[in-house]
């Protein structure tokens, strides 16, 4: 299994643009709304990874995924948080910071927003990458789905192990 060794690890990080929070229960309803608005981007995002979210999830089982979110993140074994826009305080999307199953990598960083937010993807990997590189001390940062495709990506994780 794949160890996550941050040199600190934070529960927040804000912004001019971004206030990123622990993915955890108290946003689930405003996280459901914005997982559901965008659902089909997300599962063909995901795919090869897992087959999130379902068409049927329900706010109940979203918020039992994100008390598991809390969880792991309590329990340092991965980093889920809600990403915020500042000027609207309104929940656009989620980043995820796990430990890295590719000897390369010290963690592997997952994010997405939603489509009516696509135009800040590019500002939020800058910011995202600096954070981590900077304060949590993960210099060599995978942006699996971007820098990386996923199909690369699980490739060459299937060609280490």
């Amino acid at each position: 299994m794949s160890v996550l060794c941050p040199k600190a690890v934070f529960d927040k990080y804000e912004d001019a643009t971004f206030k990123l929070v622990m993915l955890e229960p108290s946003v689930a309803l405003q996280d459901y709304e914005v997982v559901m608005r965008n659902q089909v981007r997300l599962r063909a995002f995901f795919k090869g990874i897992m087959n999130w979210p379902k068409a049927d999830m329900t706010l109940a089982e979203n918020t039992a995924s994100l008390a598991h979110h809390q969880s792991e993140f309590e329990q340092r074994e991965a980093f889920a948080f809600s990403v915020f826009k500042v000027a609207t305080r309104a929940c656009i999307g989620s980043v995820y910071v796990d430990a890295s199953r590719n000897i390369e990598f010290d963690c592997e960083l997952y994010f997405w927003l939603d489509e009516k937010e696509l135009q800040l993807e590019p500002q939020l990997a800058n910011a995202l990458c600096d954070w981590l590189q900077q304060d949590w001390g993960l210099l060599r940062v995978a942006l699996v789905g971007r820098e990386i495709s996923l199909s690369d990506w699980l490739r060459d994780i299937k060609a280490q192990s």
